[in-house]
């Protein structure tokens, strides 16, 4: 008699990983993305499905795997919100960086042209605005081939009013003996500190 040779039977699935996790799930099959046998064939490529991807085979001897990463690239482009926002001293204040395009490696901020340490989220924070606070925030995007930034301006609101001296004094030339009272009146908001020097030396309430 003639042996007869058969081969266990393979199958083959196809897995994403979810982003940021060691999590995957089945690829869903439509009329876009297709498994012929074991090929996973993806129709008009889009940024979201970029990723990594797990091919696992299967027969009745055993199994096998092999892991592989789509990057498919897009135009970067961005944009802040808000691009104009006019703020009261110590409020609140927040940016937001709405930015496309694949892949985006790093993300970074600018106030008036100068970097910004320890800001690398698209959510630019400011718990109190103060005076110094006003300016240009840009919003910088970047990988290896390109760039893209936005900016947006936060103004100070009504309550920035600078002091202003009201009512001061003129040099004197005195006798020992006589007390004698320097007025100093000064406005602004918020409401300004006034300190008086002697010599050049901070005087306290208690000289």
């Amino acid at each position: 008699t003639t042996p007869i040779l058969t081969s266990p039977f393979l199958s083959s699935r196809w897995f994403k990983f979810i982003e940021g996790s060691s999590r995957k799930v089945a690829v869903p099959l439509n009329d876009r993305v297709k498994q012929v046998s074991g090929t996973l064939i993806i129709k008009e490529a889009k940024v979201e499905d970029s990723g990594k991807y797990l091919c696992v085979v299967n027969n009745s001897v055993g199994g096998e795997s092999v892991e592989t990463v789509l990057t498919v690239t897009a135009p970067l482009a961005a944009g802040v919100e808000p691009t104009v926002q006019t703020i009261d001293f110590g409020r609140p204040a927040q940016f937001t960086c709405k930015y496309e395009g694949n892949p985006v490696k790093t993300i970074s901020w600018m106030k008036d042209g100068k970097p910004v340490p320890d800001h690398n989220e698209p959510v630019f924070r400011i718990d109190s605005v103060r005076k110094e606070d006003k300016g240009m925030y840009q919003c910088v995007i970047r990988n290896e081939q390109e760039s893209a930034q936005a900016s947006g301006e936060l103004k100070l609101g009504g309550r920035f009013d600078p002091p202003v001296i009201k009512e001061s004094f003129s040099d004197e030339t005195l006798n020992p003996g006589p007390n004698y009272y320097f007025k100093c009146i000064a406005s602004g908001n918020p409401t300004p500190e006034i300190s008086w020097y002697l010599d050049g030396k901070k005087l306290v309430n208690a000289e």
